[in-house]
């Protein structure tokens, strides 16, 4: 069976790369004094030796164990893991933590940035569809005022109808009734369908829903 030390993590074994760094191995003393020094030495919870455990001599001062229970290399006492950490540790751990604390600083601040910058560019892009959409109703209004201007008054245009007869009304009169009575019809539409600031003056919850801005005043004071 290969000997390992017992040892919480002490990885040695009982090698060649053991033998050639003149580490021993030693069983558990019969002794029960001895045996009892050992054993709360390695400290391990509701553990008992048995034949086949091994301790290393890492663990004793000298590499070698005593007899005289008043000798330092009685029992174990070298164990890596209970070794406390030097105030050079300490200085490094606390500059290791300072520079990740600074780094997560300027990841927020670079995050917090790039969202004002979208936040900006968006509502710019806003500004601009919110102009177009203005030049374009008010292309809508002049060609809309064209066609009433260009159609033809029908105000002296006299109906004559033979005597005892009853008399129709002309197709073209009709048609061109129709026509004033869809135009005056798109033309309230338009106005209500019409996006102005007025929409949004004064309004924060539909500034913030149109625009994007948490406020109208922010609105005016980047657009003015």
């Amino acid at each position: 069976m290969v000997k390992t030390c017992c040892v919480y993590k002490c990885r040695n074994v009982f090698n060649a790369d053991a033998r050639s760094r003149g580490v021993s191995f030693f069983r558990f003393p019969k002794d029960k004094r001895k045996r009892r020094v050992w054993v709360k030495a390695v400290n391990r919870d509701k553990w008992e030796p048995g034949d086949h455990s091994w301790i290393c001599s890492d663990h004793f001062l000298h590499g070698w164990h005593g007899e005289d229970p008043s000798d330092d290399n009685y029992g174990p006492t070298l164990f890596q893991y209970k070794v406390t950490r030097s105030e050079e540790d300490l200085i490094r751990e606390k500059r290791r933590l300072d520079r990740e604390s600074i780094k997560e600083k300027h990841d927020e601040e670079v995050l917090l940035k790039e969202r004002e910058t979208a936040s900006l560019q968006f509502s710019l892009l806003a500004h601009g569809l919110y102009c177009r959409a203005e030049e374009a109703s008010d292309d809508n209004d002049e060609d809309l005022c064209a066609i009433t201007t260009d159609t033809t008054d029908d105000v002296n245009i006299h109906l004559t109808c033979d005597s005892g007869m009853q008399c129709e009304d002309d197709p073209l009169l009709l048609e061109n009734r129709e026509l004033r009575q869809e135009i005056s019809r798109l033309r309230e539409e338009l106005g209500r369908h019409k996006w102005g600031v007025e929409r949004i003056k004064d309004n924060d919850g539909m500034t913030k829903f149109y625009t994007g801005l948490p406020s109208f005043a922010i609105f005016l004071w980047l657009f003015k």
